[in-house]
């Protein structure tokens, strides 16, 4: 504890100076300071715990964030650059961690649909919290952090049978204009029956000072709901990203969870799921694209706590230069969740013989009458297509580009919307070695 004592004694000092300026009334702040004191007990985790064995924070723990007192006010062609063409969406955009409604367009909701800032969720009900209970207890000292420095987010809730006509298009931008600002997010989305909505979570960093984003991400899924989240992650060069994506899914209900993580220099991503009533469905997509000397690493864990529940799962990496890729994917078969069907595999292609991946699937069953595969490959690109594109015209760096497009472009068609597809293809391309000249491609 004492060579941890500076960083945690730094984080309670930063507590006490933000306290009275977070959302929530009493109930909230006494959830905050036992969620505050679970993180001080414990600080940063570090590689000698198994789920961080290969991704450090050291970088993090050299550097004292601090929370934006208000979000800076930056102008709307900023954000420009990150509004794929033609999306039709609603828009909630948090700047340094707080709501900016100037940025935003919430108009037009249909009824029965709530849409607003997560704060403003806190500041309207008395008795709310941080952390919502139908999620249960949520591991880590990071996601404690977050529960006792969280500023903004964003809400929503759906009633019975309503549908979001549009996907909501939620922007957390570091303005960059201040050192060592940290971001502390929560979203919640809370799906009653029925109920249908499509979330794009947008993260991306400005200018080229070094900020720390901590998001965590709660979905609440009621019987029959429907949710497709696509999370697309874009921060600057200098920025660290921890991301948290938690869920309790009830019967018939379904979500779909794309990810694409693009940006960051260090970005850690836990996505988990408890599937606990029959006919449940999770499908998990993701696309990681480490270069330069960037790390990404996901995590995943699905339980399948009831009978007849479904999960896919497909993570694709390309790695180039000195890029370190971390996938591990757990999947929990439990005793009484019998007919579970559930697919998992990952893929990695390494573009430089620099660049590592170390990928882990997991697989525990204590059922016995179940449906359950899984499996992961490493490799290179096929140089026998390389020499084909060439020989019509190609150049080198184009032909492997090309290639390693198509590789991760199936999962990227997956999402549905196409202006978010094209988006993401093009951000995809410009990051591959060679790509850039064939952004067209999208």
């Amino acid at each position: 504890m004492n060579d941890i004592a500076p960083l945690i004694d730094h984080y309670l000092a930063e507590y006490a100076r933000v306290e009275r300026d977070l959302p929530g009334g009493e109930a909230g702040k006494k959830a905050r300071h036992v969620d505050l004191r679970a993180f001080a007990e414990t600080g940063f985790p570090h590689t000698r715990m198994e789920d961080w064995k290969y991704t450090s924070l050291r970088p993090l723990e050299k550097r004292r964030f601090e929370i934006a007192d208000s979000a800076e006010d930056i102008d709307a062609d900023a954000i420009a650059p990150f509004l794929p063409d033609e999306l039709d969406a609603y828009r909630l955009v948090l700047v340094d961690g707080h709501f900016s409604k100037r940025l935003s367009a919430l108009e037009g909701l249909p009824d029965g649909a709530r849409v607003e800032s997560f704060a403003a969720f806190l500041d309207a009900e008395p008795t709310a919290q941080v952390r919502a209970e139908e999620i249960g207890d949520e591991p880590g000292s990071l996601t404690a952090m977050n529960a006792a420095f969280a500023t903004d987010g964003a809400y929503v809730a759906l009633g019975r049978g309503v549908s979001l006509d549009r996907p909501l298009h939620v922007i957390t931008v570091a303005s960059g204009a201040h050192d060592d600002r940290m971001s502390q997010i929560r979203h919640r989305f809370v799906m009653d029956e029925s109920s249908r909505a499509t979330v794009i979570e947008h993260y991306v960093g400005l200018g080229d000072k070094p900020y720390f984003t901590n998001a965590v991400t709660e979905a609440v899924m009621g019987a029959n709901a429907e949710l497709t989240r696509c999370r697309v992650q874009q921060e600057s060069e200098r920025g660290y990203h921890i991301a948290s994506f938690f869920a309790s899914q009830t019967r018939d209900s379904r979500v779909y969870n794309h990810g694409f993580d693009l940006g960051g220099r260090l970005a850690r991503t836990d996505t988990n799921t408890r599937l606990v009533a029959e006919n449940a469905e999770i499908h998990l997509y993701g696309v990681y694209a480490p270069t330069g000397r960037q790390h990404i690493d996901n995590h995943t864990r699905v339980d399948h706590d009831t009978e007849h529940s479904i999960s896919r799962e497909i993570y694709k990496g390309v790695l180039a230069d000195h890029g370190r890729g971390v996938f591990n994917g757990k999947i929990i078969i439990h005793k009484h969740a019998q007919k579970t069907d559930s697919e998992q595999a990952c893929d990695a292609l390494l573009l430089s013989d620099k660049a590592e991946v170390d990928a882990k699937p997991e697989l525990e069953i204590y059922a016995d009458d179940v449906t359950a595969a899984h499996g992961s490959t490493v490799g290179q690109l096929d140089e026998d297509a390389v020499f084909y594109l060439r020989s019509r015209g190609v150049d080198e760096a184009g032909a492997r580009a090309i290639l390693t497009y198509s590789f991760a472009n199936a999962l990227v068609q997956k999402v549905g919307i196409a202006p978010l597809e094209r988006y993401v293809e093009a951000a995809l391309l410009h990051k591959l070695p060679g790509g850039r000249g064939y952004a067209d491609l999208a």
